[in-house]
């Protein structure tokens, strides 16, 4: 830098320019010349530092250069491309208050508060004379808002807890009630079930174990609720399937046979079969 860069007028610094350009910081420039005289190392300093930073510059500001990166791109590219030229959106308090929370979202106001000054003013000092019982690192808001969260939580595990009950007491009284529902074996008795009535006979025969009813539910439709008990008490009336726990050939002509033969009504299984074979 030439010191003819540098005007003054009558000794006193009137006016300064770098490069025809006015000073942001005027005043900072004038405090620096008051200060000149007892920094005798100061003018080598700057031109070191302006020596170096020109390498920089040129290399930072080679794509805002004619027929560049920047240059050449459209005014969406640009705004595609645009960030923030620093990190002060994550510094200061504020900032340091976003990343914490966004790190642990589970603190309180007054916890993060209390980090923050605990880092800052060296209180550990402190903390280890005067801090002796555990309720001493709460304070008195965050205990009034862990109890509400804890009562809440009693509250809902409550809540559900008489739930499962109501549900587990209903259908103990809907096994009960099933239990005792005369099941319907006479298909010409079925088209007058309507309502509860018929869906509670499936649920009879899904009980007492009648096949083919996986497919039919209380929400499908009467007719097909029909059908398909229909085709249950055929199945049972010609021998398909038994009533888990009736005895065998009870209601049929098979309860004539001997104690060792097999019953029509019941396939001979694999190890009876393999025995009679040996």
């Amino acid at each position: 830098m030439s010191a003819s860069t540098w005007k003054y007028s009558t000794g006193i610094l009137s006016s300064f320019y770098l490069e025809i350009q006015e000073w942001q910081r005027p005043d900072f420039i004038r405090v620096v010349h008051s200060m000149a005289p007892t920094l005798p190392h100061l003018s080598s300093l700057l031109r070191a530092f302006f020596s170096g930073a020109g390498k920089t510059w040129e290399r930072f500001t080679s794509e805002f250069a004619p027929g560049g990166l920047i240059d050449e791109a459209s005014l969406e590219e640009k705004e595609l491309a645009w960030m923030l030229p620093t990190n002060d959106i994550n510094e200061g308090a504020l900032g340091s208050f976003r990343v914490m929370m966004r790190q642990q979202p589970q603190l309180s106001l007054s916890v993060q508060n209390a980090q923050a000054m605990y880092f800052r003013n060296e209180t550990q000092a402190f903390m280890k004379q005067y801090f002796v019982k555990p309720e001493d690192l709460h304070t008195g808001e965050d205990q009034k808002r862990e109890q509400e969260i804890i009562e809440h939580s009693h509250q809902r595990m409550a809540e559900k807890e008489a739930t499962r009950k109501k549900r587990q007491q209903k259908r103990q009284e809907k096994d009960l009630w099933l239990e005792a529902l005369e099941l319907v074996l006479d298909e010409t008795k079925v088209p007058g079930l309507k309502g509860e009535a018929l869906k509670d006979m499936l649920d009879k025969f899904k009980v007492v174990g009648a096949p083919d009813l996986g497919n039919v539910n209380r929400r499908s439709k009467v007719g097909a609720i029909r059908e398909a008990l229909i085709v249950a008490i055929e199945k049972y009336n010609n021998g398909t399937w038994r009533i888990a726990g009736e005895d065998e050939g009870e209601g049929d002509e098979s309860s004539d046979l001997g104690d060792d033969e097999p019953s029509a009504l019941e396939p001979i299984s694999d190890w009876e079969e393999t025995d009679t074979e040996d």
